[in-house]
């Protein structure tokens, strides 16, 4: 019976999905779109595709579906419609055959990434298929014709069709037309219009317009986010920034889902979408602390190598060129830089098992590169055998360059 309801749930939501107008878009109209569907404040779905993007992707493959099957305002079909030649649709082939080439790589990208892209796409669906079945009729639905205009037209007066009724009602009137005053329009009936001495009433003035209140869904979101920042200090001092960080973040993300069915709260995109990119940063770098600034490290025994070098916003430089081990030894560590450069460099004869990956930027490691993830084993210029360092770099947005000493 479930899987009955949500098949009849995804017909409805295809045949009544909405028009993307040129007058309500920032870049093709898709949140807007949505949010006139469902009576929701687009800018929280346009906080929610910007966060589907920066958490795995998904953002960026949804609004391109969203481009593709949403038909413009006027176009009785979509543009992938309009490929498949099922329908007209305003939008160029040109712009289709992109569009398509866009989704394929975006769809690869999130498919190929990180289990959090898959996961947010399902999620968007989800919730998509749960507005819909909660939210359908309350916001506008295309094709619907307008009955409001019709019930307020001014009804016509009754004795319109029987004048000969109102004319026989009247006492003879003497003199000429021009001695007499023509009947007001608001007297319908036009009896004894000489008996009447008042002015045509005049349209009443319109009402001024309400004088906005003050929300205070923005106050008491940052109140209570600030408290729960407190909460999470003062009683889980284990808790990493990155988790705090996220606390703060779903907070603020109540607050506008409160603020979009209350048509208020706007200020609140203005500190969620910063404060979602910090999470994501501090997920990226996770470390024991939040440390800003460019760092150097340079140990020279296993000693001194740490399991793990961090920073969160800066530059980050390893040189294990002073590095010594043992013929046989084995040494593992890894560099985890949120936002800057990352470069590490290596002794000419050690061998190296190194991956580096990186969600915004260039990776060159060891000559390879890539804008993602390269793994490599390299044993140096005198071949396996010797000492060995087991390396994984990890960057947020930025560079990772990982290379032999000349």
């Amino acid at each position: 019976m479930s899987d009955i309801k949500v098949q009849d749930t995804v017909r409805d939501l295809w045949a009544t999905r909405p028009r993307r107008r040129t007058d309500d878009r920032k870049v093709a109209g898709v949140a807007a779109a949505i949010g006139r569907r469902y009576a929701i404040d687009p800018v929280l779905v346009r906080v929610a595709f910007v966060v589907a993007t920066v958490f795995g992707g998904s953002g960026v493959l949804l609004y391109l579906l969203g481009w593709l099957l949403l038909p413009a305002e006027g176009d009785p079909a979509s543009g992938a419609e309009r490929m498949l030649r099922r329908g007209r649709s305003s939008m160029s082939a040109a712009l289709t055959v992109v569009l398509v080439l866009l989704l394929l790589l975006a769809t690869t990208a999130v498919l190929s990434g990180r289990a959090s892209g898959v996961l947010g796409l399902l999620v968007a669906l989800g919730a998509l298929v749960l507005l819909h079945r909660s939210r359908a009729a309350l916001g506008e639905i295309p094709g619907a014709q307008p009955t409001a205009s019709a019930a307020l037209a001014p009804a016509e007066p009754a004795t319109a069709a029987t004048p000969a009724t109102a004319t026989a009602a009247a006492p003879p009137v003497t003199g000429t037309a021009t001695d007499q005053p023509a009947p007001p329009a608001w007297d319908p009936l036009g009896a004894a219009p000489f008996a009447w001495d008042l002015p045509e009433p005049a349209a009443p003035p319109l009402p001024a317009p309400p004088q906005g209140v003050r929300s205070k869904v923005t106050p008491i979101t940052l109140g209570l986010a600030l408290l729960t920042g407190g909460i999470a200090l003062a009683f889980a001092p284990g808790l990493s920034a990155a988790g705090i960080a996220a606390m703060l973040l779903g907070v603020v993300g109540l607050g506008l889902v409160v603020g979009a069915f209350m048509q208020s709260g706007r200020g609140l995109v203005l500190i969620a979408i910063p404060l979602a990119l910090l999470t994501w940063v501090l997920h990226a770098a996770p470390a024991a602390g939040f440390k800003v600034g460019g760092s150097y490290w340079d140990p020279v025994t296993s000693a001194e190598l740490q399991p793990r070098y961090a920073v969160t916003v800066g530059n980050g430089r390893l040189d294990l060129t002073g590095l010594r081990l043992a013929p046989g030894q084995t040494v593992r560590t890894s560099v985890n830089v949120g936002i800057g450069e990352t470069h590490v460099l290596l002794p000419p004869n050690i061998d190296a098992q190194v991956s580096c990956q990186t969600q915004v930027g260039q990776v060159d490691c060891l000559g390879q590169t890539s804008t993602n993830r390269v793994d490599i084993t390299d044993n140096g210029l005198d071949g396996p055998g010797g000492g060995k360092v087991i390396l994984d770099v990890h960057s947020g947005v930025g560079e990772i360059h990982v290379e032999r000493e000349a």
